[in-house]
């Protein structure tokens, strides 16, 4: 420790809440919590990082990116997923009810199987497209089978090194044409979009769907698995040489809920196909809530959501790697901009008080869902409210306990936005509560003003459906009713923990079950703000 400590610098912060603006930080405070070399390790089957928002998914891909020799990222925004919304074929399929659920896996394995060709073989040029294809005749000789991977190349073989976005406008264009030549004379001037579906009388209606259907079923991957056969023997065979496709952002705003749905499934099944080329992984990451949305929405008879497990990595975090996160941070940003002598984070942050016995890691620590980002924004609340000075004071801390309690607020919000659309409104039912409560301290007029606010709104948030039905005479909702799927979830967006019996510890759905069952709702014998919301809910805490 540094004799004496530099006074805290304006701007001073223990790095960025988004991995792509924390470069710095995370090429030397890289906490290792035991993912990375279970990800990058490609005889291991998981490829797929899941975790809450925060947990520290994309700094995962981003070390994969700064430490493997041979990595590509694909960013979702730039395969122009919107092209397919707007596409006359698709919006033709939709009216028509017909699923191109296998169109999209077509489209993953094209897209994947192409990135890893280029970043092979570093085609980035028609003449290095060439110059691939010239290999392959080598490979395939006289072998049959491998003749039609051959095909494939041949056929596709001009736009390998296109980008992604018109890799997919020419694979959509040719099952356009496809449909076309199925449909034969009789439709051949019928108008393959939207309006051209909605002019369908009831006879042709039908027959064109049995027709497309068809072509639909007929849509082989066939070839394109022996595509990735040839590939496994003859380009990435050497054990030595590991090549990473990182997946990220599949969060943001690049195609509408129900595509963005339809095309992460189809993603999710073919990184597990891709797990027949040796040396190669698909390294995927999606956030918990929107990898369970997926599920939800593209679940067909047959499902079994545990067949996926043996792909997915569930990112947990524990108090010592928060510590430690905490105290590389703090030493790296004070080497950098300060001294070389080593400072701590309890050099900088105050010592326990006498009458509370707890320290400033543990207060912290207390206040967030065991995420990284959590961490690091209470932490930067911390310096921006201490600027000119040496340390960190206890009340320097509590005041930016209040900042960041609004930010975790307003993060939850916008975290869970696709599931829970009203979480703005449903949330208020905790505003001014004691902690522990029991539902008998949410009031008849609060649950009542709830309702009436949410019975407002028209979306398929569940609080929000709940409340449309306690007003139907004829459906039997209760009031309790709509307390319980508030309080369910509220638990599971992190907001509250809740205890069974009196006996059993708390349960938080970030450490215990993510989801609580209708059973135990009903049998919860107390409930648990969290402490992270005590300031931005005026919660009044019991002695």
């Amino acid at each position: 420790m540094t004799e004496n400590i530099p006074l805290i610098k304006t701007g001073l912060k223990l790095g960025e809440l988004h991995a792509e603006a924390d470069e710095v930080m995370l090429q030397n405070c890289f906490i290792d919590n035991g993912i990375y070399s279970e990800i990058t390790d490609t005889n291991s089957q998981q490829s797929i990082i899941v975790g809450r928002t925060g947990s520290g998914k994309s700094a995962i891909i981003y070390k994969i990116k700064l430490s493997q020799e041979h990595t590509s990222f694909i960013d979702p925004n730039d395969i122009s997923a919107r092209f397919l919304e707007n596409s006359n074929i698709i919006q033709f399929f939709h009216q028509l009810g017909i699923k191109i659920d296998l169109f999209y896996k077509v489209l993953w394995s094209h897209i994947l199987t192409v990135e890893l060709l280029k970043l092979r073989y570093n085609i980035k040029s028609l003449e290095d497209n060439r110059s691939f294809i010239s290999k392959l005749n080598g490979w395939v000789q006289r072998n049959s089978v491998k003749q039609r991977a051959l095909e494939y190349f041949y056929e596709w073989g001009n736009s390998f090194w296109l980008e992604t976005h018109e890799q997919l406008k020419e694979l959509t264009s040719k099952f356009e044409n496809n449909i076309k030549g199925s449909l034969g004379t009789k439709y051949a001037n019928l108008d393959l979009s939207l309006e051209g579906a909605k002019s369908l009388n009831e006879e042709s209606r039908s027959e064109i769907i049995r027709i497309a259907n068809q072509v639909v079923s007929k849509i082989q991957l066939q070839d394109l698995k022996k595509v990735q056969d040839l590939l496994a023997e003859n380009a990435f065979d050497d054990p030595q040489k590991k090549y990473f496709l990182l997946i990220d952002q599949l969060d943001e705003d690049w195609a509408e809920t129900d595509t963005r749905c339809k095309f992460i499934r189809a993603l999710i099944e073919e990184t597990k196909d891709f797990r027949r080329i040796p040396n190669v992984k698909i390294v995927t990451a999606i956030r918990k809530d929107l990898l369970d949305l997926v599920f939800d929405k593209t679940r067909g008879a047959g499902f079994q959501e545990e067949k996926y497990e043996a792909y997915i990595y569930n990112i947990s975090w524990v108090r010592k790697n928060i510590t430690e996160l905490l105290n590389t941070r703090v030493k790296q940003v004070y080497k950098m901009k300060y001294t070389k002598d080593t400072v701590r984070f309890s050099d900088v942050f105050p010592k326990p008080q006498k009458h509370e016995n707890i320290t400033a890691i543990d207060f912290i620590i207390e206040r967030t869902l065991f995420r990284p980002r959590d961490a690091i924004q209470f932490a930067n609340e911390c310096f921006a409210g201490s600027t000119g000075k040496g340390r960190i004071t206890w009340r320097a801390l509590r005041s930016a306990e209040t900042k960041y309690s609004l930010k975790r607020l307003k993060s939850l919000s916008e975290e869970w936005q696709e599931i829970y659309p009203a979480l703005n409104q449903t949330i208020e039912i905790l505003r001014g509560l004691p902690t522990p409560f029991v539902k008998s301290n949410i009031s008849s007029d609060s649950v009542h003003e709830l309702a009436c606010n949410l019975h407002e709104l028209d979306h398929s948030d569940p609080c929000v459906q709940t409340a449309v039905r306690l007003y139907d005479t004829n459906a039997g909702i209760k009031e309790s009713d709509l307390v319980n799927i508030v309080l369910s979830c509220l638990y599971r967006i992190g907001a509250i923990g809740i205890k069974i019996s009196s006996s059993m510890p708390i349960s938080w759905s970030h450490i215990d079950a993510p989801i609580l069952q209708k059973s135990e709702i009903k049998r919860v014998n107390s409930i648990h703000v969290h402490k992270m919301l005590h300031n931005a809910l005026e919660i009044k805490i019991n002695s």
